[in-house]
């Protein structure tokens, strides 16, 4: 293989003129394309940008609708203890009025079945007494006699 000078120059000046005519030619298409390109990568980050910043702020209201959500739901709760609680107190204080006025009315009941039997305990004591003091004075004591010693001796035994 032999290298001849003239050839050699004649590669080198073919490589630049090529050089050359392919820069003039393909450069500035290249370019701005690849500009452009560049450009619409650009636009995509910035809109991918946008959007990313738009889901973030959305998101962020979701998250204070459901935080706004869950303390309202926290207070309807809260509110519904506190009407069941009022509910409760008011179930508890009618149920103590009907309990008291149920003893209240027993107790009536008490006094008057008391008296009924006073009476009736009177009346057979009396009953009793005429008859003792009958056989005792073998005679027969009226019934109106009977009544007013009877209520007299009721009476002193109330005053003792």
């Amino acid at each position: 293989m032999e290298f001849y000078p003239l050839d050699i120059l004649i590669y080198v000046i073919n490589i630049a003129v090529l050089y050359i005519l392919l820069r003039l030619i393909l450069y500035k298409p290249v370019a701005r394309f690849l500009s452009a390109r560049a450009e619409r990568i650009g636009d995509q980050i910035a809109k991918a940008d946008e959007k990313l910043l738009e889901a973030e702020r959305i998101n962020q209201e979701y998250r204070a609708k459901l935080d706004q959500a869950v303390e309202e739901g926290h207070a309807a709760v809260r509110a519904e203890k506190t009407r069941a609680a009022q509910e409760a107190q008011a179930i508890i204080a009618e149920a103590k009025t009907e309990s008291q006025r149920l003893l209240d009315e027993a107790h009536d009941r008490i006094k008057k079945e008391k008296e009924r039997a006073l009476e009736q305990m009177q009346y057979e004591v009396a009953q009793i007494s005429v008859d003792i003091a009958s056989r005792i004075l073998k005679r027969e004591v009226s019934v109106a006699d009977n009544m007013r010693l009877t209520e007299e001796f009721f009476r002193e035994l109330r005053t003792k």
